[in-house]
């Protein structure tokens, strides 16, 4: 199992904290990451499929894992990540 780097612990702990600080997410991601929300939400979903994100931050990673299921669902799509 590699480890986390420190911008992916930095994703994660976003995740979980964006709300108590900013306006929006997207203005959270800018000032915290200097990124895109393009290249956030694709950093992001390849943390869901991380064991060490999910070791790191189990929780949070269970949590937005199915968030994206559902929403993958709604759309009637089933997502690749979903076999996993």
């Amino acid at each position: 199992m590699a480890d986390l780097s420190d911008e992916d612990l930095l994703v994660l702990e976003l995740e979980d904290t964006w709300q108590d600080r900013f306006p929006t997410k997207a203005e959270a991601i800018r000032q915290t990451l200097g990124w895109s929300t393009t290249k956030y939400h694709i950093r992001l979903n390849r943390l869901l499929d991380d064991t060490a994100a999910i070791y790191a931050k189990p929780v949070t990673v269970g949590r937005l894992r199915r968030l994206r299921e559902a929403r993958a669902a709604e759309r009637g799509t089933t997502s690749a990540h979903s076999a996993s």
